[in-house]
């Protein structure tokens, strides 16, 4: 056990070693990343807790450390968004400084504080490049502001030493697990494989987002299908920053599909209960909906509603899927999910109607 342990020890240095003799940014440093937070400037009620972080400068070896110091010393909750415009740095310090984000629940957008305001909300246009491009991965929820640039590209060495060079294909597997572990199409490091290790391969926010660089808020969903004392269902599930966790889950009772939908209440139990106008969404069309049974457990809302022909008839077509529930149709907004892509798990929802119509 102990030679195992010891093995794994220097696994993890030799890796460390590695990834400290590459970096991705340019080679002289123009200034150490700053960090600075604004926390949120009208009441919790309204605009809610989290703080606005802002990451300047290149990323040095000391930046994770510095700014994980500043985010406990502040006591800076989770949901909060970090800010980033860098022109790189330490390729080790970035993948740190990700795995911070996700640690601490934080999204990421690349911009840089107005230096003409006071506020907190006054953002100006930034850039993310190098070691910041796999920084801002690290972000749950990731956003591109207008204007605001994105740039990647090859690895290359700090010191010439064969070696080292050599390692370059153990860097690579390294920075495509990084994107694998943080939900990003790994065909990004393609990119950035195809630029020169001194230029710069700027990418459009329409790759980003189709690389889930970019997520705007929402996790791509995951389908599954699951079993629970015997019963199978089918569930799809995902994470939004409006409203939490969403779960849309399918399964069969004598011989009829049932839908239950699981989201976030927002501490807003009580009118969530009181709420008598539910509706299954299917590609912008709307199907109204009676609950057989609803509760709150845990914060989040629980529904369950019995579905019609007509009902699954369209979700067997449909490509996008989601639950309102208002306080009448003609209500102007609503509580519950929206947009969530059946994508992949098209033949799982597919058989588990066929299941339900045996």
């Amino acid at each position: 056990m102990a030679q195992l342990v010891t093995a794994m020890v220097r696994r993890t240095i030799y890796t460390l070693a590695l990834l400290l003799a590459f970096q991705s940014g340019s080679a002289d440093a123009q200034s150490n990343m700053t960090v600075k937070g604004f926390p949120p400037e009208l009441p919790i009620e309204i605009a809610g807790n989290r703080w606005f972080v802002f990451l300047d400068g290149d990323i040095d070896p000391d930046a994770p450390q510095r700014f994980e110091r500043y985010v406990t010393q502040n006591r800076i909750p989770d949901r909060s968004i970090v800010y980033l415009n860098s022109p790189g740095g330490s390729l080790a310090a970035g993948l740190e400084l990700g795995r911070l984000f996700r640690k601490y629940g934080f999204s990421t957008d690349v911009g840089r504080k107005s230096p003409f305001s006071s506020k907190s909300s006054d953002i100006d246009e930034g850039g993310c490049y190098s070691a910041c491009a796999y920084a801002y991965l690290g972000g749950q929820f990731r956003y591109l502001r207008q204007s605001s640039r994105y740039g990647v590209h090859q690895f290359k060495s700090v010191r010439a030493d064969d070696r080292v060079e050599g390692t370059a294909q153990v860097i690579s597997a390294l920075a495509v697990e990084y994107m694998r572990s943080m939900d990003v199409d790994p065909d990004l490091f393609t990119l950035s494989a195809a630029a020169s290790p001194d230029g710069m391969q700027e990418i459009d926010k329409a790759t980003l987002e189709r690389l889930n660089v970019v997520n705007n808020g929402r996790t791509r969903p995951v389908w599954t299908i699951e079993s629970t004392d015997g019963q199978l269902y089918l569930k799809g599930q995902r994470t939004t920053e409006e409203s939490g966790i969403n779960k849309f889950i399918l399964y069969c009772e004598k011989r009829r599909a049932f839908l239950i939908a699981i989201f976030d209440a927002l501490r807003r139990d009580t009118e969530l209960m009181n709420m008598a106008a539910h509706s299954l969404l299917i590609d912008g069309q709307v199907y109204r909906l009676s609950p057989k049974s609803k509760r709150i457990q845990n914060g989040l809302f629980n529904v369950t509603y019995p579905l019609s022909q007509k009902e699954t008839a369209a979700l067997r077509k449909g490509e996008n899927v989601g639950v309102a529930v208002q306080f009448s149709y003609e209500a102007p907004i609503f509580l519950g999910f929206e947009g969530m892509s059946v994508g992949g798990g098209r033949p799982k929802l597919v058989g588990m109607l066929d299941q339900c119509a045996r």
